[in-house]
């Protein structure tokens, strides 16, 4: 049976009894723990021991970064560490990362951050007795920058790391349950929808090629052109609900002639285009309006075609069409 494999990341001197915790206690957790010095990885002859580590981050489904005072070894000929590249691997890979720092490490940090901008200060002589470079700080910068699986959560004792591990796990297990149970609910529902979809439009066609005039199964062939198109797929939700203005779809021979038979309040400000329907709203930047008019009207275009050619082959006229429409509605 496959089980996680989990990557352990951090300077190995200073932090080794912390290390070594962490691999039984991944252990016992059910996972395999990764360690450059536990056997979990292999060093090929052909690479840098470093990029055997690097090489393998990937083949991992968590990573736990450990920070502590000491910056560690170089990554080759780099400036920065061997740590701080598995890091960037592992956020490249989108693994998850459960990164931790040593609280006086952490203290400091704050510390450098308060001063680091001080013109009062000559900040390359502040000393700070837990980390040998303040590459560490940047480092923590970096983390914390992340946009997202930024969390760096200090801590003093041993068991206070290994409590947020599990903690975070069991908060990882949870959520990857409930959204499968939500996943499989939704996919049924969207299954559900499209047996009643396709029994409706099978028992209309059957009633209509039975029973139906040719205007009535011509109106319905094009309405399912309509439905079907990406551009009515795309249109602001209140002409949508509104219903499908056939007349003007043959009638309008563009996209904003179209838009405007359903009468909005257009209103323009600096940073918003608003096309208003009662309560409901259509609402883009300016700067999008150009991009965006010239995508509906490519698609408008194209259904426009499709639906014409549809009334041609047909043999009626559009003008009759739309004029006997208006009167079979009292409009």
């Amino acid at each position: 049976m496959a089980i996680p494999r989990v990557f352990v990341s951090s300077t190995c001197y200073d932090l080794r009894y912390i290390r070594e915790n962490l691999k039984f206690f991944i252990k016992s957790m059910g996972f395999e723990p990764v360690l450059s010095e536990g056997g979990g990885i292999f060093y090929d002859p052909s690479k840098h021991v470093h990029d055997a580590c690097l090489a393998e981050v990937p083949n991992c489904q968590m990573f736990v970064l450990i920070i502590g005072g000491r910056f560690g070894s170089q990554y080759k000929s780099e400036p920065e560490s061997i740590v701080n590249h598995e890091y960037r691997e592992a956020v490249n890979k989108k693994i998850p990362v459960f990164a931790m720092v040593e609280q006086q490490v952490h203290a400091e940090y704050r510390v450098y951050q308060k001063n680091k901008e001080n013109k009062n200060l000559d900040v390359s002589k502040i000393a700070y007795p837990g980390v040998d470079s303040t590459k560490i700080f940047n480092f923590m910068e970096e983390v914390q920058g992340q946009v997202v699986n930024n969390a760096l959560v200090p801590f003093s004792e041993y068991n206070e790391l290994e409590s947020y591990l599990k903690q975070q796990w069991a908060g990882m297990m949870f959520s990857f349950l409930t959204n499968r149970a939500e996943t499989e609910r939704m996919m049924n529902t969207l299954d559900t929808l499209t047996t009643m979809s396709n029994r409706i439009e099978f028992l209309s066609k059957q009633i209509l090629s039975s029973v139906g005039k040719d205007k009535e199964k011509l109106m319905a062939e094009l309405y399912e052109v309509i439905s079907r198109s990406d551009f009515w797929k795309r249109l602001p939700l209140y002409i949508v609900f509104k219903g499908i203005p056939l007349d003007s779809f043959l009638e309008e021979d563009n996209f904003q002639g179209f838009l405007k038979k359903s009468a909005p309040k257009i209103t323009r400000t600096p940073d918003a285009v608003r096309y208003e329907w009662g309560d409901s709203l259509w609402s883009f930047h300016p700067s999008e309006e150009e991009s965006l008019m010239k995508d509906y009207e490519r698609m408008y275009q194209r259904l426009r075609a499709n639906l014409l050619d549809i009334v041609h082959r047909s043999g009626k006229n559009i003008a009759e069409l739309t004029e006997e429409r208006r009167d079979n509605s009292g409009k």
